[in-house]
């Protein structure tokens, strides 16, 4: 039986209890917001700095938000290993395949806990997308932010984003649709080496009309990689 899709609730006793702890392990970044006030309504869109842009974000992201990720690690078992050591360790990471296999072994156990924490919804890149819309659009409209990673990760994970695929594009047409108003949509970048997150101002979909979604995607994309030149480079002698 499918089950109804609940939006993700700031009330989580067990989860806070465990970022306490790690929070212990991730120091806090220091955060540049460049906005007076960030609505609820929005989508973020950010890098995901390997594995550590979407704890840091969870734990430290000034609101309270669910974030979409692969939709095999929310499934078995087997599922999560093979995506854990068939796409993210060997081909994100360039990791070779028996190390691959003995962490993502270990790993697969435990990371439906945090991609659970972390309010993790499943997206899609076939037919099923339609659900991950409903499901972004049913959290946006209950004033909890979806944060998306949209950048091209197959090479693995650039400190400069070479391209980003156009999803979250379709979830902001779908609101305008759905509601007839534009979602803000924020750029945001996270380094790990620098422990420095860039919030940025926010657009809208208004701002880029006549324009296919795949140009505003990669709009997005130097939106989040300008963060990173103008408040992190600087200050960063070399790349990680």
């Amino acid at each position: 039986m499918k089950k109804t899709f609940k939006v993700p609730s700031e009330k989580q006793p067990i989860w806070k209890g465990v970022s306490k702890i790690l929070k212990l392990i991730y120091k806090k970044p220091e955060i540049i917001n460049l906005n007076d006030a960030l609505s609820k309504k929005s989508i973020i869109v950010a890098n995901h700095s390997a594995m550590n842009g979407p704890v840091i974000y969870s734990l430290y992201f000034p609101l309270f938000h669910a974030t979409l990720g692969a939709y095999p690690m929310l499934e078995g078992y087997k599922s999560r290993f093979r995506y854990l050591r068939d796409v993210y360790f060997v081909q994100k990471r360039g990791m070779k395949k028996f190390p691959a296999t003995l962490i993502a072994a270990f790993e697969a156990f435990f990371s439906i806990y945090f991609y659970r924490g972390i309010k993790v919804l499943p997206s899609y890149d076939d037919a099923r997308f339609a659900t991950t819309v409903k499901n972004s659009l049913a959290c946006i409209r209950a004033d909890v932010p979806v944060m998306i990673f949209p950048e091209d990760s197959s090479t693995g994970y650039h400190e400069k984003l070479t391209s980003f695929f156009a999803g979250f594009v379709g979830i902001a047409e779908r609101y305008r649709k759905v509601y007839g108003e534009d979602v803000d949509i924020y750029p945001v970048y996270y380094h790990k080496k620098h422990n420095k997150m860039v919030i940025g101002k926010p657009s809208t979909l208004a701002e880029f009309e006549g324009m296919d979604r795949y140009a505003v995607a990669n709009a997005f994309r130097d939106k989040v990689n300008d963060l990173f030149e103008k408040y992190v480079k600087p200050s960063a002698p070399a790349a990680e």
